[in-house]
């Protein structure tokens, strides 16, 4: 599922991991995929998964976070991850662990479903 992975650092700490999903596992409308993430000292997280296709992009994104519109633990549904579309989101476990393997499950959902509406 993951191709390559990157990381960057801000003053020396690590503030964001950047996976670039193999092109391979996609059909071909998709030209690219990734998932950024970047998990805070306070605990506070954003998983941002991203495809590029010829017309655009699809997004979502799994937020922890203070902000005005919805509970701290959110969701940014697709296929824009705007802010005014936040859902409150009640993860079962945040460990980073977990958070990470849930949210590689819902990008196998979302390729499998990729594949689906392509045949």
């Amino acid at each position: 599922m993951i191709d390559t992975v990157t990381a960057e650092r801000t003053g020396g700490l690590l503030s964001m991991i950047q996976a670039a999903c193999d092109p391979d596992r996609y059909p071909a409308h998709i030209t690219a995929a990734r998932l950024e993430i970047r998990w805070y000292t306070n605990d506070d997280y954003n998983f941002h998964y991203i495809e590029t296709h010829a017309g655009g992009t699809w997004q979502c994104r799994w937020d922890r976070h203070p902000n005005p519109h919805t509970e701290r633990t959110h969701f940014h549904p697709p296929p824009d991850a705007r802010s005014t579309d936040a859902i409150a989101d009640t993860p079962p476990e945040q460990h980073p662990a977990a958070m990470l393997t849930r949210t590689l499950a819902n990008i196998r959902d979302r390729i499998e479903t990729l594949w689906k509406n392509t045949e």
